[in-house]
């Protein structure tokens, strides 16, 4: 049974140390079809005024768009900050590939994201349209 990691500014400096800026927590990967589902990150970095990425990571007012975390991610990378993300993926209104239904009924608390055409983030056009 694998020990669950607690992220901290130190586990954040370990891993700089050992040559990583950014280390995925619990991360997935993105589904080539932007329409189908929607990302959203949370990042921990060392610049945080907090102690542990559990008063960042799941919550709302630290929630990040795809094209947000791209930003962040990029300006961490650039000034060698550490970081730690996690995301989730969720499936998208207004297709007819899923059986939203069915899906609700496997999996009672799962919740939806907006359909593509409504969502406002920002497009993120080097990762094939994603918002």
């Amino acid at each position: 049974m694998m020990r669950p990691i607690k992220v901290t500014k130190q586990y954040l400096q370990d891993n700089k140390v050992g040559g990583r800026l950014g280390v995925g927590i619990s991360t997935t990967s993105l589904n080539p079809n932007p329409l189908l589902k929607k990302y959203t990150y949370w990042v921990y970095h060392y610049e945080m005024s907090y102690e542990s990425a559990k008063e960042v990571f799941y919550k709302d007012e630290h929630r990040l768009s795809l094209y947000d975390y791209l930003e962040l991610r990029d300006y961490l990378r650039i000034h060698e900050i550490p970081y730690a993300i996690v995301s989730v993926s969720q499936h998208r209104l207004g297709t007819k590939v899923w059986d939203y239904r069915k899906l609700k009924q496997e999996w009672p608390d799962i919740t939806f994201a907006v359909s593509y055409s409504d969502d406002s983030d920002k497009v993120c056009s080097n990762f094939n349209g994603h918002k």
